[in-house]
């Protein structure tokens, strides 16, 4: 079969030649109105459930979506303090570290006048 001329798919021609079922009420301003009003009370209801469960359901997707960035947010905000915790834990070791370090020791009481007797040494732990 060949393509048919442009005019063939004009809706006035279509509806002449009886190739479409194109009603001229169908492409009135107010199609939903007229369709509405012929559906049954049953089919008014089913389809009035569906839009208020999609709207519903987006509701609920947008109020879960902030939930998780809150959430988020929350755990990083968390994780940061943590990072700042173990880098004041790591300074303090490293201090502590530098305050017990044998010569530091050894030269606090050569200067206090007290002698190093290594047989005597307690070792502490933390």
């Amino acid at each position: 079969m060949a393509a048919k001329p442009k005019e063939y798919f004009d809706i006035k021609t279509a509806n002449q030649n009886g190739s479409y079922n194109i009603s001229a009420d169908s492409i009135a301003p107010d199609i939903f109105k007229s369709k509405f009003r012929n559906l049954t009370l049953v089919e008014k209801s089913f389809y009035l459930s569906i839009i208020f469960s999609v709207i519903v359901l987006s509701i609920g997707m947008v109020y879960v979506r902030t939930k998780i960035i809150e959430v988020e947010q929350n755990t990083l905000d968390t994780q940061t303090e943590v990072t700042i915790k173990e880098t004041q834990l790591k300074t303090y070791d490293q201090k502590i570290d530098e305050l017990m370090g044998k010569e530091r020791v050894i030269k606090q009481a050569n200067d206090n006048g007290i002698k190093s007797i290594p047989e005597n040494v307690m070792k502490a732990i933390k």
